[in-house]
């Protein structure tokens, strides 16, 4: 009885959580690089929502987090209880290099990495297992993942980001 209980309970706040009214945002890759120190690369992409303030309580208020993701590898299920093995990821940032009339500029200092273990550890990849991970692939898909608490999770529709420009950065001499 304390099961059924249990799981009941479970059911009718699972239920809880408001949808947002936001439709799924359109996003434009722009350009990345990869940044002089460390492991990362800037991606610069434009988008028709503003991710910042979805939830109109002001900028960075009410969200919980703001995610860039990109799956590197074949898996390509962006719900938020799946990890992606081999991912870029990182938080939006407003651009301020990219100015576009009437759209929002965003920019994203993404790390490559192997999450393992379920998303408990993380190891940046190397140059040869980057190359081999995007060996033959054009894009990859990329979404702007947006939770806040008591609402559903927010996904953008799918940015494809060019293979080509990400190898370029990935094997620039260091």
């Amino acid at each position: 009885m304390k099961r059924l209980s249990v799981l009941l309970l479970a059911l009718l706040c699972s239920s809880c959580a408001k949808d947002h009214t936001v439709p799924p945002a359109n996003l434009n890759f722009l350009s990345i690089e990869r940044e002089s120190i460390g492991l990362l690369y800037k991606i610069h992409y434009g988008s028709d929502v503003n991710f910042l303030d979805l939830f109109g309580r002001g900028i960075g208020e009410g969200a919980a987090s703001t995610m860039f993701e990109c799956p590197l590898g074949d898996d390509q299920n962006f719900s938020l209880t799946n990890r992606f093995r081999y991912s870029a990821y990182g938080l939006i940032e407003v651009d301020e290099t990219s100015q576009t009339s009437g759209k929002f500029n965003y920019m994203t200092s993404a790390f490559l990495r192997q999450t393992q273990n379920n998303g408990t550890s993380h190891e940046d990849l190397s140059v040869q297992e980057l190359n081999a991970l995007l060996l033959g692939k054009q894009q990859i898909p990329c979404k702007v993942v947006v939770t806040a608490y008591g609402y559903k999770p927010y996904y953008s529709n799918t940015m494809n980001l060019p293979v080509a420009d990400l190898l370029r950065e990935i094997n620039k001499p260091r």
